[in-house]
């Protein structure tokens, strides 16, 4: 089991929400128990033990067949998804817009930075590497930090010419428009040797789009 080396005192913060170009972002933190934590790594870990070439996006390790895998820590991903159900809610009120909760669940799967060379890693930074990506086909994106050595790696989102940086601070959520153009802050190989980045997206859309995929 792998054990979190880093302690820190209970974060105070439970969820906070702001407006960026005309989109709402929403935060929240503490999501789940140390123990939840622990079982979808190792879950996510025995998924990526698989050496398939497949399983790398870019530089970053991701699983492929998350969602078809047999579970062995059935309890945390019932958490889990409890947890991005509240959340869920939590980000239709605050939006003031119903139609929100008509979004479903399409889509979710990990990725895992922590082995990847110097050179990889120098790519990622340019904006032409193809890192900086939308999920246009989807509505709503979360992304969850299971793992992160620091809350500075979190997510770029760009939108009408601006860019903000998200924190990515380890366990909590971001809650973000997938059709807007973002990417992951990764740590660099050095110190995500030592502590790796981790993180869990879901993406949600609305049952007519599947009409026409």
């Amino acid at each position: 089991m792998t054990e979190f080396n880093i302690r820190y005192p209970d974060d105070p913060r439970t969820n906070l929400n702001f407006d960026f170009c005309g989109n709402r972002i929403y935060r929240a933190y503490n999501v789940l128990t140390e123990e939840d934590r622990q079982g979808l790594i190792e879950e996510i870990e025995d998924e990526l033990s698989v050496n398939d070439p497949n399983n790398w996006d870019l530089s970053v390790e991701a699983t492929n067949n998350l969602c078809n895998r047999k579970l062995k820590n059935r309890e945390c991903w019932i958490n889990f998804f409890k947890m991005v159900k509240t959340h869920f809610y939590n980000y239709a009120k605050v939006t003031n817009n119903p139609k929100i909760l008509e979004l479903k669940i399409q889509s979710y799967w990990a990725k895992r930075m922590k082995g990847v060379s110097e050179q990889n890693y120098a790519e990622e930074l340019y904006i032409n590497y193809g890192n900086s990506h939308s999920h246009d086909n989807f509505d709503l994106g979360l992304i969850y930090y299971l793992k992160n050595p620091s809350r500075i790696y979190g997510t770029l989102i760009e939108n009408r010419g601006r860019e903000i940086i998200v924190p990515g601070d380890e366990n909590s959520i971001l809650f973000h428009h997938s059709n807007i153009n973002h990417q992951p802050v990764m740590p660099p190989p050095v110190i995500a040797k030592e502590y790796y980045r981790c993180v869990i997206v879901v993406d949600f859309m609305h049952p007519e789009k599947l009409k026409y995929l």
